[in-house]
């Protein structure tokens, strides 16, 4: 009987536990709101006027207005068959970057944007990656002083509260704290749309955006603000 009776209170004080911990889960929930939405990114047509994207991801959303601590985790930006991946990689404002070289050639990166200016010299794969952090908000293009067609873009955001579009376009940004922020959608060869939003405590607030696919990325310097040779050079 006494074995019954603790076993009753134990399960009786796992439930309350339990009821608990989801009441305090949920009145956590409600003192933030959420951002959904979908991105239309339209190009050209062949023979003139505009169409959709089939594939719309990668289109980085992203709130302005307020500051958050940046996550721990590191990201990476890896160069591979004389191409950075990804094309576009945001992060928050304290994070750490490694640029590892997944090439059996030498690869130069480096940036003189003035949000975060880096020259990280010459290595190859047999060689260890290199690493940058990136201590304040900003768009910064990272290049190869070696070879001209290797462009990426590292996104460098105020808070955590952004998100990347799937292949449909959708997104949803969670845990936003209550206020009013700027909204902006960007992804390179486009120009950013930006809208003016508030969000309120518990909210699901849905925003749409509409890109258009019409820039061209311009052509760059090296690194010593010198043309890149006509030729390219693999250097082993």
């Amino acid at each position: 009987m006494k074995t019954y009776l603790k076993v009753l209170v134990c399960f009786i004080l796992t439930l309350i536990s339990s009821m608990t911990g989801h009441t305090q889960d949920s009145n956590s929930a409600k003192k933030y709101g959420e951002i959904t939405g979908k991105v239309t990114v339209l190009e050209k047509k062949f023979m003139g006027g505009m169409k959709e994207k089939d594939d719309m991801s990668g289109v980085v959303v992203y709130l302005t207005g307020f500051q958050s601590e940046p996550p721990r985790e590191m990201h990476d930006l890896v160069q591979e068959d004389k191409t950075f991946h990804p094309m576009l990689l945001p992060i928050v404002a304290g994070q750490t970057v490694t640029f590892p070289n997944h090439d059996d050639i030498y690869h130069n990166v480096f940036s003189v944007s003035p949000v975060k200016s880096f020259d990280l010299g010459q290595y190859k794969s047999t060689d260890p990656p290199k690493d940058v952090t990136f201590d304040k908000p900003g768009l910064v293009p990272v290049y190869c002083n070696i070879h001209p067609q290797m462009i990426s873009f590292v996104l460098v955001l105020e808070n955590k509260a952004y998100a990347q579009t799937g292949k449909d376009g959708r997104f949803t940004i969670s845990n936003v704290p209550p206020g009013r922020y700027s909204i902006n959608a960007w992804k390179p060869r486009t120009q950013r749309v930006s809208k003016e939003i508030e969000v309120l405590p518990g909210q699901e607030l849905v925003i749409d955006f509409e890109l258009v696919m019409i820039e061209k990325i311009p052509p760059h310097k090296r690194k010593d603000g010198t043309d890149y040779p006509e030729e390219e050079d693999d250097w082993e």
